[in-house]
């Protein structure tokens, strides 16, 4: 694809983003917004990359609240090796809503449900968290990405509650289960600070790590990063925005001037 023919996609995708926001479709908003980024950042358009950041939040935003006013369910945790969770059954079950799943000394089945409720284009969302054993009682690990290492089970049993928590990554979200609401709740504005509360405790290392950065284009690494653990974080949008408009205005004013980028309609 050409320069010219790839700066013409970009513009679609930024106005197929902003039309589907409009028409309040979130989710397909967020779907060409998100191919917006990946292709104004392999052409260096800054310029576009700080607007478009304004309504993907605006889009994650509105997802966010909508998964908050299905049923709310943070107890989905496993108790034993042979206490699997039935992830088909529980996406079958659930279309609309904000869920904590906790597999057996693994978030493999918390990212299951993830991946299934992405293919389905439905506002559901999950937590991913593995239950681990301890000497004292059932410890519930909420953890950014599926693939942390966590000790195993073998080694937690003989731990205490408080000793496993120094022995689990920094960025992650140690609780006792019996801490966690139980049952299924109709989402209402408590619940909905409850998981937000979760979901602050896991971005805010991250938030922090970019905030300390110095070098921009770093920063806007970290901001994504931080926004791959929490999708909605609406503060990692806007320093990445204001990063990028940061760069595209040094490179308007520096001698050698860097390509136009798109003009593409996006906020």
């Amino acid at each position: 694809m050409s320069s010219d023919d790839a700066r013409q996609q970009l513009q679609s995708l930024c106005e197929q983003g902003q039309d589907a926001l409009e028409r309040t479709d979130y989710l397909r908003a967020e779907l060409h917004l998100v191919e917006a980024d990946r292709l104004a950042t392999r052409l260096e358009d800054f310029d576009t990359l700080a607007r478009l950041y304004m309504p993907l939040q605006e889009a994650r935003r509105q997802r966010r609240q909508r998964c908050g006013e299905g049923i709310v369910q943070l107890d989905l945790i496993a108790t034993s090796a042979d206490d699997v969770p039935n992830i088909d059954q529980i996406v079958a079950d659930n279309p609309n809503g904000q869920f904590l799943i906790a597999g057996w000394g693994t978030a493999a089945p918390a990212a299951q449900a993830r991946r299934l409720w992405d293919e389905r284009r439905q506002y559901a969302e999950a937590l991913l968290a593995a239950s681990l054993l301890t000497r004292d009682e059932l410890a519930v690990v909420i953890v950014p990405f599926g693939d942390v290492n966590l000790p195993p089970i073998e080694v937690t049993s003989r731990l205490s509650f408080d000793a496993l928590k120094s022995q689990v990554p920094h960025y992650c979200h140690v609780l006792r289960a019996t801490e966690l609401p139980r049952g299924q709740r109709r989402g209402t504005w408590q619940t909905y600070a409850e998981v937000m509360a979760l979901w602050e405790c896991l971005h805010q290392p991250f938030l922090k790590a970019a905030d300390d950065g110095v070098e921009p284009l770093s920063k806007i690494e970290g901001y994504r990063r931080t926004i791959e653990v929490d999708y909605a974080c609406e503060l990692a949008h806007q320093k990445l925005s204001a990063v990028a408009h940061q760069i595209a205005r040094e490179r308007r004013n520096s001698p050698v001037q860097a390509p136009s980028g798109s003009s593409g309609r996006s906020s």
